[in-house]
């Protein structure tokens, strides 16, 4: 069943876009990097749309999953669970993987060292030969087949978004023996979010930063997410209250504060309960023919949530291979680029960039990722009927 909440589809995909964004910054667009800094710390504050993914994960799997698992877990259901995760995350994260080690084995028969940009450049991430890193690594390839490598000290491999999908995918694994907990009463689980919060806090202390992707500190941040999200799902919103709250005001007020938060300096933690309270609010609202409404939710939007996963896993792979092949095409015409410092030449790049992204994302989607999904659950899956329609 695929499931149609207003808004937080769009919200995914506008997600995936400022994490794509927040990369770009690092190899494309390093010259603009500082200078933004001093107007906006957004871009600098973008690697926590991530744990946005987290908690529409969680808030998604429970809605769907609910009258599943409440009753507890069996093994037949909880194998065909992980199946049909799997069959969602697994084929596109392996196909990327695959060209990210064919590409390198092409530098590795041409000779061809590594090449980031002048910023990673400048952290001596330069000319290192293929397969021997920064990110692309033999002894790391083991762990990307498995999806474990986040909770080793080799998260930041290979397609180097992918350690969230590491931590989703043990999310994945504990999610079911969660939901009758989850299930309770509200009454009876408000010491949940005041622990995941308590946690959050305690990493962004210990870390200085939730910027975490690596050991189980980075599953400990996923896990937070998920609990979040389901946890806000089993929430029972009084009739008057949701009347309240399911209007353009209130949806405004929480969509711009979300996105101002993320423009200045605060604890990273404080930025998660923002996204907690843009997730509930945007779960209450009714689909209407409003201008604020439609704004965000529209078949842009949708479509930009839809082609979200595509875009998260290939927008790598366009910037890592990309800056290396450009650099081994056209060496002169990129250090020129490199040279330029003119807003208006920035935002071009940046709309050239995002447009490549999308295209690329769109015929991934049409033609890769929905159709092995659909073919993988097809031929394999025999739903139990606890699973039908699901």
């Amino acid at each position: 069943m695929k499931v149609q909440i207003p808004l937080l589809t769009p919200l995914r995909g506008i997600a995936a876009l400022c994490v794509a964004i927040f990369h770009a910054r690092l190899i494309f667009f390093p010259q603009w990097k500082e200078p933004l800094s001093e107007y906006t710390l957004f871009l600098e504050n973008s690697y926590l749309w991530v744990d946005l993914f987290f908690l529409l994960s969680g808030f998604v799997m429970m809605h769907v999953y609910k009258k599943t698992f409440i009753q507890g877990v069996d093994a037949s259901q909880w194998k065909q669970f992980m199946w049909l995760r799997f069959s969602r995350i697994y084929p596109l994260f392996i196909i990327t993987l695959l060209v990210l080690f064919l590409w390198e084995s092409i530098k590795y028969s041409q000779n061809i060292g590594f090449y980031g940009g002048p910023l990673l450049g400048s952290w001596g991430l330069t000319g290192i030969p293929a397969f021997e890193g920064p990110f692309n690594t033999f002894d790391s390839l083991l762990s990307n087949i498995f999806m474990f490598h986040a909770i080793t000290s080799s998260s930041l491999t290979w397609n180097i978004a992918s350690w969230s999908l590491s931590v989703e995918w043990l999310s994945y694994m504990v999610f079911p023996f969660m939901v009758p907990i989850l299930s309770m009463r509200t009454r009876i689980t408000l010491w949940i979010p005041a622990l995941v919060w308590l946690i959050l806090f305690s990493l962004n202390q210990t870390y200085g930063s939730l910027d975490i992707t690596h050991g189980i500190s980075s599953f400990m941040r996923a896990l937070c997410g998920f609990v979040l999200g389901g946890w806000l799902c089993n929430l029972i919103v009084p009739l008057n209250f949701k009347r309240i709250i399911n209007n353009d005001l209130v949806l405004l007020v929480v969509l711009v504060s979300s996105f101002l938060l993320m423009h200045i300096q605060v604890a990273a933690h404080l930025n998660i309960m923002m996204f907690v309270l843009l997730v509930f609010i945007s779960s209450q609202q009714e689909s209407r023919n409003t201008l604020v409404f439609i704004f965000f939710d529209n078949r842009v939007t949708r479509f930009l949530g839809d082609i979200s996963y595509s875009l998260y896993l290939w927008h790598v792979v366009l910037l890592l291979p990309g800056i290396e092949l450009i650099n081994v095409l056209m060496p002169d015409l990129l250090k020129v680029w490199f040279t330029q410092t003119d807003w208006s030449i920035g935002l071009l790049g940046v709309l050239i960039y995002i447009m490549v992204t999308i295209i690329v994302s769109t015929l991934s989607f049409n033609f890769i990722e929905r159709p092995l999904m659909k073919k993988l659950r097809t031929k394999f899956v025999k739903p139990s009927k606890a699973l039908a329609n699901q």
